[in-house]
């Protein structure tokens, strides 16, 4: 009894820390193109911390050529 009691709650913790290192976020911005409202949207990108900033990074690096370009981006 003690094993699995054991057991459970290293799996228990192990899942809460892997669960809290990984996000996931999906981008998009909305410009005007030709008088009209377009709206570019990036597929979901999930990983640590750094690549989740890198992911928004590239995103508004891209929006910013479009001008007037309104980024969004939604974190799971």
């Amino acid at each position: 009894m003690k094993n699995i009691f054991t057991f459970l709650t290293v799996a228990a913790i192990s899942a809460m820390i892997f669960a809290s290192c990984t996000k996931c976020s999906t981008c998009s911005y909305s410009y005007k193109y030709l008088g009209k409202d377009t709206v570019k949207t990036y597929p979901e990108t999930c990983g640590n911390k750094e690549e989740i900033s890198n992911y928004k990074q590239l995103v508004n690096t891209e929006a910013s050529i479009d001008n007037g370009a309104t980024v969004s981006c939604t974190d799971k």
